[in-house]
């Protein structure tokens, strides 16, 4: 059976997305004189209105075409989130240069493999990121510049020789008039955020403007023909509003926050990165009403102290997403703070251009569902044994279709065939049913991938670094449940020299990844790690010796 989206379809994108950015950017400038559209929250003062992006992205794009880069190159950026990856996002899409992002947190072993694995030309990366990028790039031939993200307001310290400063990026003088880079909307990568998919390390994933620029529409048209309807009487016009941007731009649900914000004309409010004291304040001052999150932050709004010393009131909808989320959380947030009306969650992963699912505010709603389909998608749920399709309330592995799916992986032809058919159904990896209302349900998760506060770890990423310590035979890496992280990544190791210790292995590992993915979750040694007669790895066996282990 396929199910297919209720809702009316949107115009599937057959523009380049920066021309239609740049026509609102402009509409805006029009509408609002010296309005920000982008206000920093570590300092107000910080403030860029919307004709200072759209000038600023000429800037990007005459800097990048003076310095000989061009379609099809890639970019990189490296840093917290901050304003300036706007303009280099317009500005590379104008040149036809695909951008892909990276978490400031990526030590320098991570950096590394995806600037080559991305064949990244040139890399964007804040002062607090330059001495891991400069450390890296001696081992990334095809790095040809780097260049800092400064701050003109403060001193910028003595960079190295060949290093640029975003400042002089912004003083090269915008051409309105220069020719047009020719982008086929379709088939022409626009953006390159990375993804663990169902299984292994991370890949990059190829959203084209017909892809992305298509969940724009979708994400558009669902916020005012769904949600804006049962908020009419507490907001007017998305134009009046604040959004508050904290979700990491590097992450496709931060990234498509953040363009969705933009295109609809709401002032953004960019947090470099989570700090409790002033998500909260933001919150407060500006009166935020709707807040997109992840599972963490409603665990923080629930049973944190530091919301309390705040006027919280403002908030009237919350969609989290990125990781499930269950209802007595949900149900908890209510309890403490009633302003919120409602509280719902959405569905998606980068693949398919950031959702599938999202809310539906009617009496047939569920908390615990992950929504409904968006518009111009289909879905079908398969057994994952037998291939056969299901009907309603029979669960099976989630498949979609659709204009938003990827264009596949970077260079990775074998993986993409893996994750979409010859029919263009992409398979997800999750387990769920749909009921009668066409609420989508999650029940389980075949895919390997841990979710750590919404944030992907990939085991087969940790196992390669595992293996490669001379004292580890064998090992696996699986998700634990953990009350404020969701899941936290679990190591078993058989030793091949027994002098092989918990803490040796914790600091062998958390010296060559992000804080997130350290083995937070434990390390266990056993003598021999499960698997199949394919070699593949057990993983259900060791989740169950976990449970019976906490039985105990």
């Amino acid at each position: 059976m396929i199910f297919k989206s209720t809702l009316k379809s949107v115009k599937v994108a057959d523009r380049p997305l920066h021309e239609i950015i740049l026509e609102k950017v402009w509409e805006y400038h029009k509408c609002f004189g010296d309005k920000p559209c982008i206000i920093s929250a570590e300092d107000e003062s910080i403030q860029i209105t919307y004709k200072q992006l759209f000038l600023n992205s000429y800037s990007v794009a005459s800097f990048l075409k003076k310095n000989g880069f061009k379609k099809p190159d890639v970019a990189s950026f490296v840093t917290q989130n901050a304003w300036e990856i706007l303009p280099l996002f317009i500005g590379c899409s104008l040149r036809g240069i695909a951008l892909s992002g990276m978490s400031y947190a990526f030590n320098e072993y991570e950096i590394q493999n995806q600037l080559n694995d991305s064949d990244s030309k040139i890399v964007f990366c804040s002062e607090e990121a330059l001495d891991k990028v400069m450390k890296v790039v001696k081992n990334c031939p095809k790095i040809r510049m780097i260049v800092v993200l400064n701050n003109p307001k403060k001193p910028t310290k003595t960079l190295p020789f060949g290093v640029y400063k975003f400042s002089d990026v912004l003083s090269e003088l915008p051409n309105l008039n220069d020719s047009k880079v020719f982008v086929d909307p379709e088939k022409d990568v626009l953006i390159l955020p990375y993804s663990s998919g169902t299984t292994g390390v991370p890949k990059g994933v190829m959203l084209s403007n017909k892809n992305f620029g298509t969940m724009m529409n979708s994400i558009q048209s669902h916020f005012e023909s769904v949600i804006l309807p049962s908020l009419s009487e507490y907001i007017k016009s998305w134009n009046d509003e604040a959004s508050l941007l904290f979700l990491p731009f590097y992450h496709i649900y931060g990234f498509g926050l953040l363009i969705y914000n933009l295109l609809r004309g709401s002032v953004g409010i960019i947090m470099k990165q989570f700090d409790p004291n002033i998500f909260c304040s933001i919150i407060q001052k500006y009166k935020i009403k709707v807040l997109p999150l992840v599972p963490p932050i409603l665990v923080f709004l629930a049973k944190h102290s530091i919301p309390q010393n705040y006027d919280l009131t403002s908030l009237r909808f919350i969609i989290t997403g990125a990781a499930p989320c269950g209802k007595d959380l949900i149900d908890e947030v209510k309890k403490r703070h009633p302003n919120i009306k409602y509280i719902y969650q959405g569905y998606g992963m980068t693949e398919i251009g950031m959702g599938s699912h999202f809310p539906f505010i009617d009496s047939h709603s569920h908390t615990s569902s992950a929504g409904r389909l968006a518009a111009n998608l289909e879905m079908k749920i398969i057994d994952s044994e037998t291939g056969k399709e299901q009907s309603i309330g029979e669960k099976g592995e989630i498949c979609l279709r659709g204009p938003t799916i990827m264009l596949g992986y970077y260079k990775k032809q074998h993986e993409t065939d893996e994750m979409i058919d010859h029919n263009g159904w992409l398979k997800t990896g999750d387990i769920g049913f749909v009921d009668k209302y066409n609420n989508l349900f999650i029940v389980d998760r075949i895919k390997e991938l841990i979710k750590v506060k919404g944030l992907q770890v990939a085991p087969a990423e940790l196992e390669d670094i595992l293996l490669s310590h001379p004292k580890v035979h064998d090992c696996a890496v699986i998700g634990i449940p953990d009350s404020d992280a969701g899941e936290l990544p679990k190591a078993f190791v058989v030793r091949n020299d027994k002098t092989l210790n918990e803490k040796e292995i914790y600091d062998y590992v958390a010296n060559k990844v992000a804080h997130y993915k350290h083995l937070k979750g434990g390390i266990e040694f056993i003598d021999e790690i499960p698997k199949s007669l394919a070699g593949k790895i057990l993983r259900k066996v060791l989740r169950d010796k976990v449970q019976q282990k906490n039985k105990i």
